[in-house]
């Protein structure tokens, strides 16, 4: 059973091929001697020696370090292994990452809030909050909705599948974006997959716009939402908007096949899609809240947002509001992967969430990324994982 991890295949086939003739080399090189980084003492659970097993695992080539963090009744677990960056100092748990398009989960939760304040109508065409202007060159933007850009059924172009865009990141990669650039640059190159609510086809630019609804809606910066609605309630005290609040302390490296991408200007995937900086206990504080009740005033607000959409179903994804649906070892769980590698995932029967990233992105680690954070989940609700790491007893 492969993972479903929100990230179109189309989409990484064309990263893929980019990165093939302008990024990958001869490896990422990780000593040793940093593969293992201390982990704070826990009891040594057949649980905790199968989660330490798989972090050891997949740090090689090309991933140079990795993350996991597991929260549920009765049980902790946080670790790291790997290096910071190449070269440097071993990772730590407390790092930061960026989490890219696992932000689209808060983004969603955000419009739900103000949903349940009355200040968003989900159901809503996007003309109401937006400039006409845009609307108006937007195709069929009339007839979409609130809903329809966070649940990817809009139909709206991705700019991140056109490989013009993406390799004009890769040879500018300190430019500043602003929002509308993006959603230009999505207008200009592409047509529209669907009408809305005839297919599902996962959008970056869908989620921009949701941005500029939701500030609109609100009258306030996307980031000041972020931070009242949900960092400071949940106590998140380590994420952040990257480059919307500025500096907040160190953040590990995150590589694109040999690339170190640390400085790069964010701004090309910090708008509603992606940009959050986060680290693993962080992302679990925010699903065990989100899932045991203490983000939404009334259940069924949550339960609006898991419900998945007949046309993601119908393409394989169950998609729903930010979140997708996958069963693992026979359990459901709900969650969202990042480009980068982050990923934050929750099994509501075991009220275990499952949260971490690999630094590596996912175009070039996509198998070792798939994996890992399916082995992850086996192995947090108490199943054996593939491999070697299944047979360990401790």
């Amino acid at each position: 059973m492969r993972l479903k991890n929100s990230l179109q295949g189309q989409r990484v086939r064309i990263v893929g091929a980019i990165l093939a003739g302008a990024v990958l080399g001869g490896g990422l090189a990780v000593p040793a001697s940093a593969r293992t980084a201390p982990v704070p003492a826990v009891s040594r659970t057949v649980t905790d020696v199968r989660l330490r097993c798989l972090l050891d695992g997949v740090v090689a080539p090309p991933v140079p370090g990795a993350i996991l963090t597991v929260t549920g009744p009765g049980r902790s677990f946080n670790g790291a292994a790997g290096v910071y960056v190449l070269g440097g100092r071993a990772l730590r748990t407390a790092d930061a990452f960026r989490t890219a398009s696992v932000t689209k989960t808060m983004t969603a939760t955000v419009a739900l809030r103000l949903a349940e304040r009355g200040e968003l109508r989900l159901d809503a065409p996007i003309g109401r909050y937006l400039d006409p202007a845009l609307v108006a060159r937007i195709p069929y933007g009339s007839r979409i909705t609130v809903r329809q850009l966070l649940e990817h059924t809009a139909g709206v172009y991705d700019y991140v599948e056109n490989e013009e865009w993406f390799q004009y990141v890769l040879d500018h990669p300190y430019k500043t974006w602003k929002p509308r650039e993006l959603v230009d640059w999505a207008l200009r190159s592409g047509k529209p997959y669907f009408a809305p609510a005839q297919g599902y086809h996962y959008s970056d630019t869908g989620y921009v716009l949701a941005g500029l609804v939701i500030e609109k809606a609100a009258r306030e910066p996307l980031h000041r939402l972020y931070r009242s609605l949900l960092l400071r309630p949940l106590k998140m005290d380590r994420t952040y908007l990257e480059w919307w609040e500025g500096h907040r302390g160190p953040r590990a490296h995150n590589y694109l096949g040999d690339r170190d991408t640390y400085d790069y200007n964010p701004t090309f995937d910090t708008f509603g899609g992606g940009g959050l900086v986060s680290t693993g206990t962080d992302l679990n504080r925010f699903m065990r809240g989100l899932f045991e009740g203490r983000v939404f005033q009334r259940p069924a607000t949550l339960h609006a947002m898991l419900r998945p959409s007949p046309q993601s179903i119908k393409a394989g994804e169950s998609y729903g509001l930010g979140l997708a649906r996958t069963t693992v070892g026979g359990e459901t769980a709900y969650g969202h992967g990042g480009f980068f590698g982050a990923f934050q995932f929750y099994v509501p029967k075991k009220r275990v969430a499952v949260t971490g990233t690999l630094t590596q992105a996912q175009p070039v680690a996509g198998r070792q990324w798939n994996q890992f954070v399916q082995d992850a989940l086996l192995a947090s609700i108490g199943k054996p994982p593939a491999g070697p790491c299944g047979s360990q007893t401790g």
